[in-house]
Order: structure tokens, then C-alpha cells, then sequence
């Protein structure tokens, strides 16, 4: 607004010096000629000065009719003031000398800042200004994917030279938005298009932000899994706000499966980190997989009413290092006998010898990465490795992981999943029934930084529900070492007799004073169902009291049904506000799925 008044200023006071020779000719008792050109000569040298400086200032947005009058509607109040009130105080008794006395003032105050909205416009565009080299890259993640996505490109973007601020979601402002030219988004979707936690609080307030943000370049990363039928919900809907707050998109949204081994769009960001940072792409680090021997597996809910549930063990490696809350990602493979059947029903030798992923391999070795329901046969005399390398590979499985390194295994615990036809999930067939033991299993490890433990020592609430004791088991285990004993487990699961997984390390922790209360529901053991968030919601007082005395809170497990749930009581018990503090504090952890 300030710069709007300038510029009209500046053309009433070159009305003024065009038109005040005649007006002083007309007055009766006009100031001497001296006193005038006293005057005169500064307004006009001032005037000149804006005018040269008003190319350097960056233009001024169009405004609609109604703020245009409203705007030079106040400035002709403030006018019409200095006129009545301001202007009798001069030191001057004709009214020319008084006129060009105030238009002194107002054209060298203008100058003044004129210069320094030049110097502002001059700092965004000069190329060697930290202003320009500036990037704002904000995530959001629940698993921990687009954190180290984010953290990555935010590497790129300090090694080409550039000043980067890197910050979940929650922590923005608008302010901080207003304040930035470009900026990086890596977002990922959480269940059925919602916001991950850490964008929950920015996902409202930024519904009611109404300010433009016309200076913002930005770019969306979204990342999703094509299972859900929101596929990176949450991406799009990031794109349509900054587009509605006329930010200008570098290019359009890229959506990363992150089921896949080597996504394109990862590939396709790359590319755009390489042209804004004038380097090469840095291609993918296959590097961060590796081969880990299957150990043993075992059930551990025999006659259980529900779906069998195995604990795997894997031979981890002794340089490999994971902290309590981490992931483990799998590449899954078919059975032989599916692969065995792809090659009958299309009269192929799975013997003959292929070039695979840097190593020569059978082809029913390769066929076991692949979807094989969505591959077609190589078309006679094409090669076999350009054949290969253009297939669609498994997606892969993510679990968390149930040991601490000290353990000196990776262990997980894995539900098998049947499909409508009655055969096994992928990931948990591969886990639980086809890999033999002592075969070598391609294994990633995924950071989850957001699950990880408080490094002090306050109390923490564990919840979880099925397989999601899987997470807590290692953070409990992580906590007895540390020698940390207020725990308070809730736990839930269909029967206690079948299905209470890992009831021998909770019971040893118990006896120890590791765990000072155990809460479980066990849902068939009675005859109203019992779940977890009904143990919870019974003990009202004493998660107040925990709370009170700076508990965080671990939730791991089904996001539908037990997740929501056990959200839904925490906010009838503290509030929505309260959850959202701790939340932003770290202290309201979730792990859903």
C-alpha cells in the first residue's frame, strides 16, 4: 500500500512543481523568489531521484476496483489532515512556500524509500544473494520416506551452493511461506488421502491462510501407494492450495508409488534437482540394499480364529545398525511354482542364462521379481535383458521391526495375507512359505524417525493392536536396556491363550518392574467385545496422570478401526487442541497401517 501512495505522491507533487510558478504569480503576496528556489530545487531534484529508482523496484500486483478506491480513498484523508492540520505549522506564512515545504518533505521521505525498496528487489534478483539462494523444503511423512526423500534434496541443494531451510510441514508458517521464492515439497499421503501426523495442524490452518503467496516457485514430490484409491491424496490437494494462493508450479505434481523399487518420478526429481542445481543426477543408491539370510520363522498364534501370524528371523549383518522403530522393506518374490506356471503356460526355458541386475542368472531366477500377471512374453529373437528390464518388478513390503541390534537378529512379525482366490499376499507368502531358510532375502532399511524414542527418560504409553506390537516390542526392548522403567503397555488382540504374540518378553518385563502396568482386551474373551480403546478410554485418570507428568504417547497398528479409535478417545479425554500440542511436541507418536 505504502508503495501505491508513493507512486501517486509522486505525481501530485509533479503536478505541484509543474503548476506552482502560476499559482505563486496569482497570489497577491507571494515568497520571495530566493526563498522559492531554496525550495524549489530539492523537490524537483528529489522527484527526478524516485522517478530513475522506480525501474529497479519490483512491479506492483493489479488490485480490483474496489481496493484501488479504498486505498487512495485513506490517502486523501491523510492528505486532506497534513492540509488542515500539519500544514499551518510551517515555517513559512504564504501558502506556495508552505506547499513546497510539505512537498519536500513527502518527495524526500519518498526517496528514501524508494532506495530501500530497491535494495529489497535488488537482493531477490541478483543471482550471488541469499535471498535467491534460498530454498524452503518442507515435508510431511509418516513413515519416514519422504522425511529422508526431503532431507536428500535438501543435501543436493547445500552441496550446489544454495541456503536451505528444511522443516516438516507443522512447522511453517505463513510468514515463513511469504518470505520465500522457492521451495520443495515431499509429501506423503497417509490411509485414504489424509495428511501424514506432522502436516495434520498445517493441513487446517492453511485452509484459512488467505494471503497470496504470487512470489512462491515450488515443485510437489507426492508419495502414495497405488493401493489405496487416494493415491497421493494429500499431494494433490498441497498443489491445488498453492495454486489457489497463486504460487507458480515448476512443473506438475510427480506421483511416487512408494512400493516401487526404482520409481520414475524419483528418477524425474532427480531431474529437476539436477537443473536447478546444475549438476548430474544422482541416481538412485542400490547400495542401501542388501542380502540377509532367513534365520527361522515360526507361527505364533496356532489354532488362533484369525489369519496365521509367523515371526521371522533374519541374519542381519554386523555392520548393519537400526535403531528401535526403524522399518525393514522387503523385495518379495513369487513362488517357484507361479514361476514355474508362467513359463509353461508361454513355452519358455527358465533355464537358459540371463544378464539380470548386473549379474548372469537364470531367467526363472529373474521371473521371481517380477509381477508375472503383468508381464508378456519377450516377442521372438528380443533381447532378453532389454525384455527384462522393461517389466513391471513386485512392489515392495514394509514391516517394522520387532528386535533391537543387540539381539543380534532382524526380527519381524508378519500376518499372512490371502487373496480372493485363497493364494498368499506376496510379501507375507514370500516371508512366511516360499523363501527357505538360509536363503537370502533382499532387505532395505528404512529410517522412521518420527517413531523413534524420547532420548530422556519420561514415561511412555505403548498401544498397539495385532502385528503393531511388533514396533513396540522393540521400543520396550530398547527402553528396558536403557534401564527406563515407566511403561505402560495396552495391548489387544482376539484370544489370550492364541494370540498374545511375544506374552513371554512382556511377562519378563512385568516381573522385572520394566512394564509398571499391563492393560489388555483380548476382543473373544468375553461376551461384548473388548478392544484396546475401551481399555484405554477405562483408564481415563491415570493417562491424565501420566500425561500430567510429561508421558509420550506410542500407538502401532491398523489404522482403520484400531487407529482411529484409539484417536478418537485421546481427544474426548484431552482435547483436540492438547493432542495437537503434543503432537508438535513429539509426544503423540503413531504408526499406522
Amino acid at each position: 500500500m505504502l508503495q501505491r501512495w508513493q507512486n501517486t505522491l509522486e505525481w501530485l507533487n509533479a503536478a505541484l512543481l509543474i503548476l506552482l510558478p502560476l499559482y505563486s504569480y496569482t497570489l497577491p503576496t507571494a515568497a520571495p523568489l530566493n526563498t522559492l528556489l531554496l525550495l524549489y530545487l530539492p523537490a524537483a531534484a528529489a522527484l527526478v531521484a524516485t522517478w530513475r529508482l522506480k525501474t529497479g523496484c519490483r512491479p506492483l500486483p493489479s488490485l480490483s476496483g474496489a481496493a484501488w478506491l479504498e486505498q487512495h480513498l485513506l490517502l486523501a484523508l491523510l492528505l486532506t489532515l497534513l492540509y488542515w492540520l500539519y500544514l499551518p505549522l510551517a515555517p513559512f506564512s504564504t501558502r506556495d512556500a508552505q506547499l513546497l515545504w510539505l512537498s519536500n518533505q513527502l518527495v524526500i521521505a519518498g526517496l528514501i524509500l524508494r532506495l530501500y525498496w530497491v535494495y529489497r528487489t535488488t537482493r531477490v534478483n541478483t543471482p550471488d544473494t541469499a535471498d535467491t539462494q534460498s530454498w524452503l523444503v518442507g515435508y510431511a511423512s509418516q513413515s519416514g520416506m519422504a522425511q529422508q526423500l526431503a532431507q536428500r534434496s535438501a543435501q543436493q541443494l547445500r552441496q550446489a551452493g544454495f541456503q536451505v531451510a528444511l522443516a516438516g510441514l507443522d512447522q511453517l508458517t505463513q510468514q515463513q511461506l511469504q518470505q520465500h521464492q522457492k521451495a520443495l515439497f515431499v509429501v506423503s499421503t497417509y490411509g485414504e488421502g489424509e495428511p501424514p501426523d506432522n502436516a495434520s495442524r498445517f493441513y487446517q490452518l492453511a485452509q484459512q491462510w488467505q494471503q497470496s503467496l504470487g512470489q512462491l516457485q515450488y515443485a510437489v514430490l507426492a508419495l502414495g501407494d497405488r493401493s489405496y484409491q487416494q493415491f497421493c491424496g494429500f499431494g494433490h490437494w498441497l498443489d491445488q492450495w498453492l495454486h489457489s494462493r497463486e504460487a507458480k508450479a515448476l512443473q506438475p505434481v510427480l506421483e511416487l508409488d512408494s512400493t516401487e523399487r526404482q520409481p520414475q518420478a524419483l528418477s524425474q526429481w532427480q531431474q529437476l534437482l539436477s537443473s536447478l542445481t546444475l549438476q548430474a543426477p544422482v541416481e538412485p543408491d542400490e547400495s542401501l540394499w542388501f542380502n540377509a539370510g532367513l534365520s527361522s520363522r515360526y507361527i505364533a498364534n496356532p489354532a488362533s480364529s484369525g489369519l496365521p501370524c509367523y515371526v521371522v528371523k533374519l541374519q542381519a549383518p554386523t555392520s548393519l545398525q537400526w535403531r528401535a522403530g526403524d522399518l525393514l522393506e522387503v523385495q518379495p518374490e513369487n513362488s517357484k511354482c507361479s514361476v514355474a506356471l508362467w513359463l509353461t503356460k508361454h513355452l519358455i526355458n527358465g533355464c537358459q542364462a540371463v544378464y539380470y541386475q548386473d549379474r548372469h542368472v537364470p531367467l526363472c531366477w529373474a521371473l521371481a521379481e517380477l509381477q508375472l500377471d503383468k508381464v508378456q512374453p519377450p516377442a521372438t529373437g528380443e533381447p532378453l535383458a532389454g525384455w527384462l528390464a522393461a517389466q513391471p518388478k513386485l512392489p515392495l513390503r514394509s514391516y517394522s521391526i520387532a528386535s533391537i541390534p543387540e539381539e543380534g537378529q532382524l526380527m519381524l512379525l508378519v500376518r499372512q495375507v490371502q487373496q480372493a482366490n485363497g493364494s498368499l499376499g506376496i510379501g507375507s507368502g514370500w516371508l512366511t512359505a516360499w523363501a527357505m531358510e538360509q536363503q537370502p532375502l533382499q532387505l532395505r532399511l528404512r529410517r522412521h524417525s518420527s517413531f523413534y524414542l524420547p532420548a530422556d527418560n519420561p514415561p511412555v504409553i505403548f498401544i498397539a493392536n495385532g502385528t503393531g506390537i511388533a514396533g513396540i516390542r522393540a521400543l520396550l526392548a530398547q527402553r528396558v536396556k536403557r534401564g527406563h522403567k515407566q511403561n505402560w503397555l495396552l495391548f489387544g488382540e482376539r484370544r489370550q491363550h492364541t494370540d498374545f504374540f511375544f506374552a513371554k518378553d512382556i511377562r519378563q518385563w512385568q516381573q522385572q518392574g520394566f512394564i509398571t502396568h499391563c492393560d489388555l482386551a483380548f476382543s473373544q474373551d468375553q461376551p461384548d467385545k473388548y478392544y484396546v480403546q475401551h481399555a484405554l478410554a477405562a483408564q481415563r485418570d491415570r493417562l491424565q496422570q501420566w500425561l500430567a507428568q510429561g508421558a509420550a504417547i506410542y500407538v502401532c497398528g491398523s489404522l482403520q478401526g484400531m487407529g482411529s479409535a484409539v484417536h478418537q478417545v485421546l481427544t474426548d479425554i484431552v482435547g483436540e487442541n492438547e493432542l495437537n500440542r503434543l503432537r508438535l511436541q513429539g509426544r503423540y507418536r503413531r504408526d499406522l497401517y
